[in-house]
């Protein structure tokens, strides 16, 4: 349970930026949702969106695109109720409860995590989003049965594997690196326009020539200043400086120049040290060399098992919930009037 519990302050937080808000033009108590016998008060979601909705409030010009922005958390946050509503029935009907003592271990957790005090958490959450102490502690308590349940439905059933861990630990590499920087060199090999199909070919391979040899250990900045048609970085061996991945924080502000899609895809499957190519770009065919990779912080599998045995859990626990929500869902009635 702790690993959920870590998130939970960021969850609570985050959800409004993801959500956006709700219309002021409905006044008035109704009945937004049914859940078996149960019903969710207008009164009831405006209660748990008023977090969301001062934040939107403050960020998004009054007018059209606020009511939108409300109305879209209003719609996403019924469809939550409602999923925590099929969650209660179903606590109910296994006897699963939630302890007093266990909310408040759950904030020591929180709190040691954030290396801060319970109190101080009840503080932020007042003051960032509008949470008063005992609808934080209504969001813990949620969670904790939900965490409750989906231990229930998925024990014994989780088997990993060292396969499985070092299935994970390899994607965990991958999707880290195409958010590090990396420094490439190149050689271009131009194509003329109009060239023939024999042409082309033969500047094709020309190019898998000067990969080869660069691959057996031959300079590669030599070989880029005897082939390269690129006259900005001949001269420099085909140096292209540091890059940053399509996507990351420096590309999007500029910060550091970012590849071609299809050479920068060539270059994420390489070591630094390694040769790649030649690759058609456009009127050419290149070759690269990776000169280096900004460092991963995944060291080696043993250091990384604690975060790829959570993150395998946590995806065991979502698809487990999916399922076990879709299953209540066509259990209960279920009726969002909304």
């Amino acid at each position: 349970m702790r690993a959920p519990l870590r998130l939970a302050l960021a969850g609570v937080f985050a959800a409004a930026s993801l959500a956006a808000p709700l219309a002021h033009a409905v006044v008035g108590e109704r009945i937004v949702a049914v859940v078996g016998d149960r019903a969710i008060l207008l009164s009831d979601l405006r209660q748990r969106a008023r977090p969301f909705l001062l934040q939107i409030q403050a960020r998004v010009p009054p007018g059209a695109q606020q009511a939108a922005a409300e109305s879209q958390v209003l719609r996403e946050l019924i469809q939550k109720m409602v999923d925590e509503e099929l969650e209660s029935l179903a606590a109910e009907k296994a006897n699963v409860r939630v302890t007093s003592e266990e909310i408040e271990n759950a904030f020591r957790n929180i709190a040691a995590a954030e290396q801060t005090t319970t109190e101080e958490l009840f503080r932020l959450a007042r003051t960032t989003s509008g949470l008063t102490e005992q609808e934080y502690r209504d969001e813990i308590r949620r969670q904790i049965l939900e965490g409750k349940m989906l231990q229930l439905r998925v024990k014994g059933r989780v088997r990993l594997t060292e396969q499985d861990v070092q299935s994970a630990f390899d994607r965990l590499v991958r999707e880290e690196r195409r958010r590090r920087e990396y420094h490439p060199a190149w050689i271009v090999l131009r194509v003329l326009p109009g060239s023939s199909a024999e042409a082309v070919e033969e500047r094709r391979a020309l190019a898998a020539a000067i990969a080869d040899r660069a691959r057996r250990g031959e300079d590669f900045a030599a070989l880029a200043r005897q082939f390269s048609d690129d006259t900005a970085t001949r001269e420099e061996g085909g140096d292209l400086g540091v890059r940053a991945p399509q996507g990351t924080q420096a590309a999007a502000t500029g910060q550091r120049e970012v590849m071609s899609p299809e050479l920068e895809a060539a270059l994420m499957a390489i070591e630094p040290g390694d040769v790649t190519g030649p690759t058609r770009a456009g009127d050419a065919f290149v070759v690269m060399k990776l000169m280096s990779r900004q460092p991963s912080r995944f060291t080696t599998l043993e250091a990384a098992r604690p975060e790829i045995l959570q993150r395998l859990q946590a995806e065991i626990l979502q698809k487990a919930k999916v399922k076990w929500l879709d299953e209540l869902k066509r259990g209960t009635h279920v009726e969002v009037r909304l």
